[in-house]
């Protein structure tokens, strides 16, 4: 291996990190103007290296920092045979635009020698060493009877037997559990997990890689400085066959493009008809996902030279008057989402003319010192007329009001602002010290909230909920949740799965 170093992360956060970026170089899409071979090639090893990473030997390197003292459940069944890998070659596509021809083994290799040669082949830092009773594995996965055996671990060259990650894995079986449509008290994790497919996580997951990797190809044709299609609330499978399309859509008609980069413009595929398809001031073009081809066509041949120079006179024009803003107040400004593009701009703009006459006083510039840690959100006037304070201790105004009535909000709120900022500054810190500790409890690759509707405050009561179970139901929810994700939800939701395979359970979860 020639990567330069190990990476400092632990196998949890490590490994989901590496599979993401390894498969996003590796993908079908980044290959299409080669052979139908080599695509099929790629195809194969994204498929391969997705089941092989859900084994039992994967799951136990990935939570290996964390308590094994419960069974890993994955997708295979009693007696169920495990599948065989072999050699497989790939492609590669280095930072020169060369093609690389590489190839990965995955049969008889363990976890670490697996992820050090994907490491390899993208220049990624090596992975972390595994503890030293995963060093080595040797596993012979049926005898002559198709019974499941269990594993020989290699220790200073004797064989030896690991209690702990024999019953961790292997003790109540591969887990058979088929997923059930959930009742509408479906609150209780335990009952969900029960009950949870574990090959729709892996195929979750594997669309949200398809996705992203399309989304990649289509950003990378048309040069658009990013593609967003979040907003649809479509499945990832879904969202890539539309993205795959408007891949397509360039392949035929680049040569009649008025334009040969759309950057700095970005994409967002939309269902919105009222706002502009092509927004000069926001730079984002809107496509509708029910359109047909040649709407789409219509809308990106609208776009030309004079477009993307127009944008950026009025990006570089918004920076200068939000600098002379940001100056006056001594707040960082942001553009509020139910602000328009254009309405932001012409407020910002109005705003750095009003402080050219007004100047700075010394009694302001004390008040900037209390405050310098929040944020001035601009919203639209039509949604908000007079400013407040937001929960978070930023301040809200409208776009329709003038300076000296921002300021005074801002000498009204500021006291509060300082005291909301620095105890919501806590319960982060609060909340990212639980979140490590529940992701060495039960093994879990990442917890993240689920929208910005979750306060901190709940937060902290779903993951001190998790963490003061008792130890035998948290032993039976750990043999679950070892190597997934958490994603933590509001209270009106219930227990699903997101589309990223992540396991979504709301704050209020029993």
């Amino acid at each position: 291996m020639t990567s330069a170093r190990a990476s400092p992360v632990k196998a949890s956060v490590y490994v989901p990190r590496l599979r993401r970026a390894f498969l996003l170089q590796v993908h079908p899409d980044r290959f299409r103007s080669q052979s139908e071979s080599v695509r099929k090639q790629q195809a194969r090893l994204v498929q391969a290296l997705s089941d092989r990473m859900t084994e039992h030997d994967f799951l136990a390197y990935t939570a290996s920092s964390s308590k094994l003292s419960s069974p890993v459940h994955t997708s295979y069944s009693q007696g169920e045979k495990t599948p065989a890998y072999d050699s497989y070659p790939f492609s590669i596509e280095k930072r020169d635009g060369t093609i690389s021809r590489e190839s990965i083994q995955l049969d008889n290799s363990s976890p670490y020698q697996i992820l050090g040669r994907m490491a390899e082949s993208i220049n990624f830092p090596l992975p972390p060493p595994p503890p030293p009773q995963f060093s080595e594995i040797t596993f012979d996965a049926h005898n002559e009877r198709g019974e499941l055996n269990q594993p020989i671990f290699h220790q200073n060259g004797a064989m030896t037997m690991r209690n702990g990650v024999d019953q961790f894995i292997f003790s109540h079986g591969w887990g058979s559990h088929r997923h059930k449509t959930p009742g509408s008290t479906e609150r209780d994790i335990l009952h969900f997990l029960k009950n949870m497919d574990f090959d729709d996580i892996k195929q979750r997951k594997l669309d949200r890689i398809n996705a992203t990797a399309a989304a990649l190809v289509a950003r990378r044709a048309f040069k658009f400085s990013a593609v967003d299609g979040t907003g649809l609330g479509w499945s990832s499978a879904s969202l890539s066959m539309l993205l795959s399309r408007l891949t397509s859509l360039h392949e035929e008609h680049q040569n009649f493009f008025h334009t040969g980069s759309f950057y700095p413009f970005r994409l967002l595929i939309s269902s919105d008809e009222f706002q502009k398809k092509v927004d000069l001031f926001g730079g984002i073009i809107r496509l509708n996902p029910a359109a047909t081809s040649l709407q789409w066509l219509g809308t990106l041949l609208s776009v030309s030279d004079e477009s993307v120079a127009s944008f950026k006179k009025n990006r570089i024009e918004l920076k200068k008057n939000l600098s002379i803003v940001e100056n006056a107040l001594g707040l960082k400004a942001v553009k509020g989402h139910t602000c328009p593009p254009g309405e932001y701009h012409r407020c910002v703009e109005r705003l750095a003319t009003e402080s050219h006459h007004h100047g700075t006083h010394e009694d302001e510039q004390s008040l900037v010192a209390a405050v310098s840690k929040a944020t001035l959100v601009i919203e639209s006037s039509q949604t908000c007329r007079r400013g407040r304070l937001r929960k978070d201790g930023n301040f809200e105004v409208g776009a329709g009001m003038d300076l000296n009535g921002i300021r005074k909000t801002i000498a009204e709120f500021a006291i509060k602002s300082n005291r909301h900022k620095q105890t919501e500054s806590e319960k982060q810190e609060r909340c990212k010290e639980l979140v490590r500790q529940v992701m060495y409890e039960f093994g879990v690759q990442r917890v993240n909230r689920v929208g910005p509707i979750v306060e901190s405050d709940q937060m902290l009561d779903c993951l001190s909920f998790l963490l003061n179970k008792d130890e035998s139901e948290k032993d039976e929810i750990r043999g679950y949740l070892t190597g997934q994700s958490i994603g933590i939800a509001g209270r009106g939701q219930l227990c699903h799965l997101g589309d990223d395979g992540s396991i979504i359970i709301p704050t209020n979860c029993s």
